[in-house]
């Protein structure tokens, strides 16, 4: 077995498992939902500590392929240099269709943010969401957070 095909198998026991997907790219990247059955999950709460001096930014509503309008929403928590969340959103043929900022969490601990995404296309479409922390650091240190989602882009 290959390092590419452990990987494969890795993130496929992750996928099955625990209901992460794994975008391939430069970099790992995790898309995942936070959702519980008829109630909403609180993703910035750290009973376990995992958020204590780290940096991330997690996207957890809309699911990956999810079919969405223009306007749908976008929940997440983070904990960013500065409370910054950058998104955008990228259509088919890489053009961006849509971008922004918004505020999480910073130095004081994670927080959650919300916002709303307003596109156009002519036709329905797979388009990925990519909501993330610049790399302030200029390629120091950890790599920035970032969360990417498949969706599909309704007309």
């Amino acid at each position: 077995m290959t390092h590419h095909d452990s990987r494969r198998v890795l993130c496929g026991a992750i996928f099955g498992l625990l209901g992460l997907a794994f975008l391939a790219s430069a970099q790992p990247v995790l898309a995942w939902g936070g959702w519980v059955e008829g109630e909403e999950a609180d993703n910035c709460t750290n009973d376990d500590g995992a958020f204590d001096e780290a940096a991330f930014v997690l996207a957890t509503e809309p699911q990956p392929g999810e079919r969405v309008e223009s306007g749908f929403a976008v929940k997440g928590c983070s904990r960013s240099f500065e409370r910054s969340v950058q998104w955008k959103l990228i259509a088919r043929d890489g053009a961006v269709l849509a971008s922004g900022n918004t505020q999480g969490g910073g130095v004081d601990g994670p927080a959650a943010f919300s916002f709303t995404v307003p596109y156009s296309v002519d036709a329905r479409q797979i388009g990925h969401l990519e909501v993330f922390e610049e790399d302030v650091s200029d390629g120091e240190g950890f790599p920035p957070g970032r969360t990417v989602v498949p969706l599909v882009l309704k007309p």
